[in-house]
């Protein structure tokens, strides 16, 4: 298999991951890393076309490679189809809440609450690509 740089994603996963399972992926780890962004990014269906764009691959890597995963974080929720932003993000008794809301005709959110404040705001943005949302 030919290596691939940090930029270019494989078509398909190594594993059959979908976003119920990065959802809980994220649930069990106790700090966000980077791997867990490539995931993101790799998995959601929403980020179809920011995996196609090679400005946005770029622009993402270099993010990564400064280790500004707060940044990475920030810019996949920008280039989320349709529309994302991060709505809520508190801490609150030692965890951290965080609410991202799809913003369209009829707008959806997704909740999650996490130790990491980086792994709450993914949690909530993969949540809102899973096959079948939860009220939060």
């Amino acid at each position: 298999m030919p290596r691939l740089s940090s930029w270019q994603l494989p078509a398909t996963a190594p594993e059959t991951l979908d976003a119920d399972a990065l959802v809980a992926r994220l649930a069990t780890v106790p700090r966000l890393r980077e791997h867990h962004l490539w995931e993101t990014l790799r998995i959601l269906p929403s980020l179809a076309e920011a995996r196609e764009d090679i400005g946005f691959r770029r622009a993402f890597r270099m993010l990564m490679e400064r280790d500004d995963l707060d940044g990475a974080c920030r810019a996949l929720i920008a280039a989320a189809c349709p529309a994302r932003r991060l709505d809520r993000l508190q801490a609150l008794d030692g965890v951290w809440i965080a609410r991202v809301v799809l913003q369209e005709d009829a707008p959806r959110r997704a909740v999650a609450v996490h130790g990491d404040r980086l792994a709450a705001v993914m949690a909530a943005l993969v949540a809102l690509d899973r096959a079948t949302p939860s009220k939060h």
